[in-house]
């Protein structure tokens, strides 16, 4: 599977480049500028560009699927996770469509027992690129992660339709591989799902969402 990974650069994204190099699929990584490409290579990524939209286009007509991380990718050594830049999912999800790209998962954010009165909220600041990628004829997965940490991964997890715990925690290890895993668990197509610490081998966790 030839996938095109924007926001490679990021604590995740570097992660998400290894498993699918380790998985055999042909990782085209996307990063905020060129000093950050060489290393991309290194990693396990075929190729390696800098973001501009319009040359995206090419890339995303050869490839099978997308996974965005830009915008919702952790700040560096910290557990904490940024909200998602609208406009560019935006962009992203239509070019994705007219380029006839198959697969989309996207991470997003843990916002367990969010209001719609709660400030945290920024208007809609989660839902709204949700929305846009559910009205999209793409297959979609939406995985919203718990708080990221930097503790070694163990493979397993918890995986819900809701995680009730604002508290909640993922390793970046597990969150990258939640997101590789997705791209061809049919069990996870047009779903969101909240990933966070748990028990159940990831894989297991999916197939049987």
């Amino acid at each position: 599977m030839k996938v095109i990974v924007i926001g490679a650069n990021g604590d995740v994204g570097e992660l998400v480049i290894r498993k699918l190099a380790d998985r055999k699929h042909e990782a085209l990584a996307v990063a905020a500028n060129e000093n950050q490409m060489e290393d991309l290579i290194k990693m396990g990524a075929v190729q390696a560009i800098v973001y501009d939209e319009e040359k995206l286009i090419p890339y995303l007509q050869a490839s099978d699927a997308v996974i965005y991380l830009t915008g919702v990718n952790p700040k560096k050594h910290t557990g904490k996770t940024v909200m998602v830049n609208h406009q560019s999912i935006s962009d992203i999800i239509q070019l994705a469509q007219k380029s006839n790209v198959r697969r989309f998962v996207m991470m997003s954010a843990v916002k367990a027992e969010e209001s719609e009165t709660d400030p945290s909220r920024k208007i809609a600041a989660k839902d709204l690129p949700e929305d846009m990628l559910k009205a999209a004829d793409l297959v979609y997965t939406v995985v919203r992660i718990g708080q990221l940490t930097d503790n070694p991964g163990n493979g397993t997890i918890t995986l819900s339709e809701k995680i009730h715990d604002r508290k909640a925690e993922i390793p970046r290890e597990e969150a990258a591989e939640v997101l590789v895993e997705s791209l061809d668990q049919e069990a996870v197509f047009h779903s969101t799902i909240e990933a966070a610490s748990g028990d159940t081998p990831i894989s297991e966790a999916l197939s049987q969402f």
